[in-house]
């Protein structure tokens, strides 16, 4: 059980454990002691997907019709350095799915709701991984691709890919389609980028998107030429601290951890059984 050391608050990076029943126990557990907790799922702070999700909320972009989300990342693949061993066995819960995709999941459905309903494939392409220190092959159960599609509040269509081991051309691009106009984040390096993501948009028909700078006031953070990736987790911590002086709610918690875990589950259970699946959040 979790126990209060001198009232501290307790942060910790995401996964919060490698299972759904664990996670629910300590969130369960740090309420009890009263405690603030922190969970590191960092990039729904980013000041980029901030800006998004006020832009949609003002309407700039009309009604939202279609979500596509498509987030490729090169470390896990057939050769891996020892430093990430870890992701090797699915029983570790660190697989790309729940590490990128659990990001990338959070922040895209902060900012546009969580699905009702989808069906989705977990595949395995990457059945015996070779550790490149060491030229020791490692048998690997852990799926490399998540394909999602499915209906986001609202009637909203949404399909999502995350794609581990990807060569070349790697990155994150999510593209919004409204009534009254389109909007696109990217960036070129997926998780671990250096700069903020880059939003387009336009309104209206047949116009190009056009780049829409993030405003200064989403910056938290003073500049000092610290990689985007960094600066997020910083965030974390801005967020927590003014949460601390006026009781706000900016930064996620172990429930939002709890509710990650049920849709991996929810989206391994789909992968398994074939079976589209409803879900209320």
């Amino acid at each position: 059980m979790l126990a209060p050391v001198d009232g501290k608050d307790v942060f910790c990076e995401w996964p919060l454990t490698t299972t759904t029943q664990q996670s629910l126990e300590l969130l369960a557990a740090a309420e009890a002691v009263g405690i603030r907790h922190l969970i590191g799922l960092q990039r729904r702070l980013a000041p980029g997907f901030r800006y998004l999700r006020d832009l949609l909320l003002s309407g700039y972009a009309g009604k939202v019709r279609s979500v596509r989300l498509s987030v490729t990342e090169p470390a896990c693949y057939l050769r891996r350095s020892r430093e990430v061993a870890f992701t090797i066995p699915s029983e570790n819960f660190t697989h790309v799915a729940v590490t990128f995709g659990g990001h990338f999941m959070d922040a895209l459905f902060t900012a546009v709701g969580w699905p009702q309903e989808f069906s989705a494939i977990l595949l395995n392409q990457f059945t015996h991984i070779t550790i490149a220190e060491t030229d020791e092959v490692i048998a690997s159960d852990a799926p490399n691709e998540l394909i999602l599609s499915g209906i986001l509040p609202g009637n909203v269509a949404l399909t999502l890919h995350v794609e581990g081991g990807k060569r070349n051309g790697f990155g994150m691009q999510l593209d919004i389609t409204g009534t009254e106009g389109d909007l696109r984040m990217s960036n070129s390096a997926a998780f671990h980028n250096r700069e903020d993501n880059r939003i387009e948009g336009a309104q209206g028909e047949g116009r190009p998107l056009e780049p829409m700078p993030v405003p200064a006031e989403y910056h938290w953070l003073p500049a000092s030429g610290m990689p985007a990736s960094a600066l997020e987790l910083a965030n974390v911590y801005t967020g927590w601290l003014a949460d601390r002086n006026d009781g706000g709610t900016r930064t996620p918690t172990f429930a939002d951890a709890v509710r990650l875990h049920r849709l991996l589950d929810l989206i391994a259970s789909s992968s398994t059984t074939g079976q589209r699946v409803k879900w209320e959040p």
